[in-house]
């Protein structure tokens, strides 16, 4: 009866991206489950719409922490000769569709964006409907390192380039509470570039840091994993990440048990009651 029924806000995740330091990811929602935090949404861009599609299939930590040990370069990317990108990412693609088969983003038990960009206009695109795969793919599609996607007539690179933390995605699913997670992190401890490829990821790290303070402000928490050291390429490192995401959302207990405390439910009753709001008046009159 709607007399009855019991209202609660809903939380969203924005999961921002930032290559292997994405495995973060999977710390930080370990530890909000650990600590009674509902998840209703994800967003998320680059390697943040990578796990977050494994949480909106409603893969548990534990499964996507044995994922993340197993999977090297070779899994999700093969150098192609430089025309468009350096690596071609349709091994990632087909990685995915063998673990949550060939599934579309609006079946997922939870809702889930993916957020790219449109190479020809310029312009963020949120993908909520279509093929989970060639979504994360395109969102993953760093610009110069990772070829292209053409999706939905579009050309798409990574959603870093206009929207790295997605708040505002997150936001668009319904969230009425939304815990970023930064993965950018202090430039001053990330290691220097050697190479051309490290060149590359350099430049973009510095893009996102300049950015990083405008993306996150319509959060109602922020966590940043401390991940700078461990650098954004090395995949064999994977339980670092982890770790590191697990203990930056921990540090932030006392924030997250406020947020939970504020979605208990109440129902449409007490809300109508006149002696709640009789009670409530004589605290205030006090």
């Amino acid at each position: 009866m709607f007399g009855v029924r019991a209202l609660r806000k809903k939380v969203g995740l924005a999961l921002g991206g930032g290559v292997a330091k994405g495995l973060a990811h999977i710390g930080v929602v370990k530890a909000l489950l650990e600590l009674g935090v509902p998840v209703d949404c994800v967003a998320g861009t680059s390697a943040g719409s990578l796990v977050g599609a494994l949480v909106a299939s409603a893969m548990s930590p534990g499964e996507m922490e044995g994922l993340a040990r197993s999977i090297r370069w070779r899994d999700i990317a093969r150098p192609v000769v430089p025309r468009l990108g350096l690596l071609d990412a349709q091994r990632l693609e087909q990685l995915l569709v063998s673990v949550l088969g060939d599934r579309r983003i609006e079946d997922l038990p939870l809702p889930f964006a993916a957020v790219a960009t449109d190479l020809e206009t310029g312009k963020k695109v949120v993908l909520r409907e279509g093929p989970v795969a060639p979504a994360v793919r395109a969102s993953c599609a760093m610009p110069g390192i990772f070829v292209p996607v053409t999706l939905q007539g579009r050309l798409l690179v990574d959603g870093g380039v206009v929207d790295n933390v997605p708040v505002g995605a997150a936001r668009q699913l319904g969230a009425d509470y939304v815990i970023a997670v930064d993965l950018s992190g202090s430039l001053d401890t990330t290691p220097v570039p050697r190479n051309v490829f490290g060149v590359l990821m350099r430049s973009y790290e510095i893009m996102l840091h300049e950015k990083r303070a405008t993306e996150v402000a319509g959060a109602d928490v922020v966590i940043r994993p401390r991940v700078e050291r461990l650098g954004p390429v090395n995949l064999e490192a994977a339980g670092a990440y982890i770790e590191a995401g697990w203990k930056a959302t921990v540090a932030q207990r006392e924030v997250l048990l406020d947020l939970v405390e504020k979605l208990r439910p109440r129902s449409f009753l007490r809300y109508v009651d006149p002696r709640a709001w009789l009670g409530r008046r004589a605290r205030q009159g006090a």
